[in-house]
């Protein structure tokens, strides 16, 4: 990050500088570690940040980031209050709340440099759309994005700190649990150009309907400026009833005729679609490295926000061809025989059916190879979660895939929605476990070269855990 005042973070966050000796100083570097340690004077000025959790609170620790060279703290009054008795006054910087001053304090920062912001949201997809945007946008720009999951009013705060002089455009991904958190990240990030996947069901629980989540995922807007693009996904029923005569709204799709960005003619090989994308009166043939009709949504989005910021088709083309999946997100693995679909970092019904179908569509690598589904718990579906787990395991009985393993408790609705989908034919075989060690031993004792297995689930369901054991067997 680049220098800014003392008295000018103070002010960020509502805090008077007159508590101060030298509102002059520059913060240099932000930790919400205690144990941050800079390496030698160069480094000094590191304002740690005193942040809650649920089974923590960082003020407990300010006196040790202090010790360990942090200049200043940035605390909240409850918090200077209960732990911070003994720490010199001019030394904390004290707002209301400390996860919003860290949001007020990213939003100052962010101010200061001019630059294209493009800003993502969606039920589902909205990493990997994230990623394929930056792609699209580093063959022009000097782009940050996101990392891992830093999609919150605490991720977005850090990955805003990691703009400089030499960033031309960032994409951030916003995601939220409940109304207003991405009203309060959007005012904070101020994008130029906004991106909406799609309106699914994750997160119905606290948010009560789609139309819920709609309203939620149209906060995006709020820290945008009138006449902004707004991309939408026109495949997605409630997002193309989306009238905003305020904003320049793009839409995209592969199923409607109404999208100003469109894909056709999908084909998957191995390990990647072909399509053509047709935009502006021309068509443009393209290539992801990765499986799945949702995928090129994905790449229709990017290609979209491309466009938008005066890219040359055949230039967006072309770094599509460089996406790679990040973390477990469809990552495909080779190993000893056994082709692997690591897509366990998360998974909604959304999601979920969209893996099942593209997983269905997969070819197969030899003709006595099977195609083994592993199906873990979607967490946090409310009253939803029954139907979604019943429904997600018909679609799976009825795509090309031999054999269904479905884990977890509320799995067991999937393996019933399998059963009944099979409707007594023999050609599939559907297990259910509640144990995840005995779910393992079994596929240990199916699997062999040949075969492919796509392993989806919730995150905490921790399915890794079982690709490791698979790993290390073959």
């Amino acid at each position: 990050m680049i220098p800014i005042k003392l008295e000018q973070a103070a002010k960020a966050v509502g805090c008077s500088a007159d508590r101060f000796i030298n509102r002059e100083e520059k913060i240099t570097s932000i930790s919400t570690d205690s144990r941050v340690q800079p390496e030698d004077e160069e480094q000094q000025g590191c304002l740690f940040v005193a942040l809650r959790g649920e089974n923590f609170d960082g003020h407990q620790y300010v006196g040790a980031a202090l010790k360990n060279k942090a200049s200043y703290a940035l605390v909240d009054e409850k918090g200077m209050k209960e732990y911070c008795a003994e720490i010199p006054p001019e030394k904390m910087i004290v707002c209301k709340d400390t996860e919003q001053g860290f949001l007020d304090l990213a939003g100052y920062y962010r101010d200061q440099f001019n630059f294209r912001m493009v800003g993502v949201t969606g039920s589902v997809g909205k990493t990997t759309t994230k990623e394929m945007i930056a792609q699209v946008l580093s063959a022009k720009y000097t782009t940050l994005k996101t990392q891992g999951n830093f999609n919150n009013r605490v991720g977005l705060p850090k990955t805003l700190f990691n703009l400089d002089d030499t960033i031309q455009a960032a994409v951030l991904e916003m995601g939220m649990n409940s109304f207003g958190e991405i009203s309060d990240m959007t005012k904070r990030a101020k994008p130029d150009l906004a991106v909406i996947t799609n309106i699914g069901v994750a997160h119905i629980e606290y948010l009560g309907s789609r139309e819920g989540i709609l309203k939620a995922k149209m906060e995006i807007i709020e820290g945008m400026k009138p006449g902004s693009p707004l991309i939408l996904n026109h495949d997605d029923d409630l997002l193309a009833k989306v009238v905003r005569p305020d904003m320049q709204v793009i839409y995209y799709g592969l199923d409607s005729e109404h999208c100003d960005v469109k894909g056709k003619d999908v084909r998957e090989e191995e390990n990647c679609t072909m399509f053509t994308i047709v935009a502006d009166g021309k068509e443009y043939p393209a290539m992801i490295p990765t499986i799945g009709k949702h995928n090129v949504l994905n790449a229709l989005a990017a290609f979209a926000v491309g466009r938008t910021f005066g890219m040359e088709p055949a230039v967006i083309v072309d770094a599509l061809t460089g996406y790679k999946p990040s973390g477990m997100r469809q990552r495909i693995v080779e190993h000893h025989g056994i082709r692997i679909v690591e897509d366990c970092y998360n998974a909604g019904p959304d999601s979920m059916k969209a893996a099942i179908k593209a997983f269905g569509s997969m070819k197969r690598q030899q003709s006595e190879g099977r195609k083994i589904l592993v199906m873990g718990d979607m967490l946090e579906l409310g009253d939803y979660s029954r139907q979604a787990h019943y429904e997600a395991g018909e679609c799976a009985a009825k795509e090309d895939i031999d054999v269904i393993y479905c884990y977890g408790e509320h799995s067991l609705a999937a393996s019933e929605g399998a059963r009944e989908a099979c409707d007594g034919r023999g050609d599939k075989n559907v297990l259910y476990f509640t144990d995840k060690e005995e779910m393992t031993k079994s596929l240990l004792e199916l699997i062999g070269q040949g075969d492919i297995l796509w392993v989806k689930g919730s995150r905490g369901m921790k399915l890794e855990e079982v690709l490791s054991r698979i790993y290390e067997r073959f």
